[in-house]
């Protein structure tokens, strides 16, 4: 009695084995085959990355000890340490930075000398801060 529940149970088993199990390699699959290797990479799987490069610009803080970028993207890190970005001081007095940006909308403030958090003023496009403030507004559709 028991073999015959044993024989049962294989016949269920092998029963419930989807089509071409076991069979092997049959060959290419084209659905994989077909798309190129990607390493993570945006746009290197073919496709068009979705990205922009914006550069930001602050003039008028010459003598400031650092300027950092901050805001949505960076989960607003108050410091290179926690996300913000450092811009360069150039020759000329001037604060640069170009960034990559994903696709999409963003709010951002400028960090003076790790304490002063100010909207970038030659940005008109604003949004509220929830704060009775306002961030910067950098929308990237490429």
């Amino acid at each position: 009695m028991r073999s015959v529940r044993l024989l049962a149970l294989a016949f269920v088993l092998v029963g419930c084995r989807p089509p071409g199990y076991g069979k092997g390699d049959d060959g290419p699959d084209p659905a994989v085959d077909a798309a190129p290797a990607s390493d993570g990479t945006p746009g290197d799987d073919g496709s068009s990355a979705a990205t922009c490069d914006k550069s930001f610009r602050l003039d008028g803080h010459g003598t400031a000890s650092s300027v950092w970028l901050t805001g949505s993207f960076t989960n607003w890190g108050g410091d290179p340490a926690n996300g913000a970005i450092a811009f360069t001081l150039g020759a000329d007095g001037g604060w640069t930075l170009t960034h990559t940006f994903d696709a999409g909308s963003y709010q951002y403030k400028f960090i003076v000398n790790g304490n002063e958090w100010i909207i970038d003023p030659t940005n008109p496009d604003q949004a509220d801060d929830g704060f009775g403030g306002k961030n910067s507004l950098y929308v990237c559709a490429p």
